[in-house]
């Protein structure tokens, strides 16, 4: 017969396995710093993906003759700075002396954010390049006569992949750092305070 008195609930409580063992305050600091480099190795990866496609699209508009590729290149471009800026907004950031008072608080700080980033990334991300390659692939299919062809279809059906992709690989990267913030609090509750 199961006990489900308080000192039997309590002794089911504490002899269970936890789902995460807890972190060491060393290995706290070691994953922040790692997470922090990733951080800013993967901005400057999209700050010069940025001046590329800025680049290539002022060709596109430079070069042809039609007013969508011309229109559609412009709000790519423009679609790219909105990108850029949003996330030079919501990236986290170092900040020295919060990581000084509580490196467990600071590190969970940073991870909150980018998964709030990361779990919303065909808002701020995705978004704001659609109007601009819509427009600019319909151009194209206007200039070349092949709006109704399968290779125009083909064109569509491959960016709406690489933006599915994408959207499927940044959700799945927010579903691990939520598995890391999981992990953080778990160890602030066995712990305690871990400064």
């Amino acid at each position: 017969m199961t006990d489900f008195s308080d000192k039997g609930l309590h002794a089911l409580w504490h002899d269970s396995q936890p789902a995460f063992e807890p972190l060491a305050l060393e290995e706290i600091k070691r994953q922040a710093g790692r997470f922090g480099d990733a951080i800013r190795r993967r901005n400057r990866r999209e700050y010069a993906a940025t001046a590329l496609v800025i680049v290539v699209f002022a060709l596109y508009a430079a070069i042809f003759s039609e007013p969508l590729i011309k229109i559609g290149s412009l709000l790519v471009i423009a679609g790219a700075l909105v990108v850029a800026w949003q996330l030079a907004r919501r990236t986290s950031r170092p900040d020295p002396d919060a990581e000084a008072q509580d490196i467990s608080g600071y590190y969970r700080e940073r991870l909150v954010r980018e998964e709030h980033m990361l779990a919303r990334v065909g808002r701020w991300y995705l978004a704001p390049f659609v109007p601009g390659l819509l427009v600019f692939m319909l151009g194209q299919a206007k200039a070349s006569g092949m709006g109704d062809s399968l290779v125009f279809l083909f064109v569509v059906a491959l960016q709406l992949l690489v933006f599915g992709g994408v959207w499927i690989l940044n959700r799945r990267a927010a579903a691990i750092l939520r598995e890391r913030i999981a992990r953080i609090d778990h160890t602030t509750i066995f712990d305690g305070d871990s400064r």
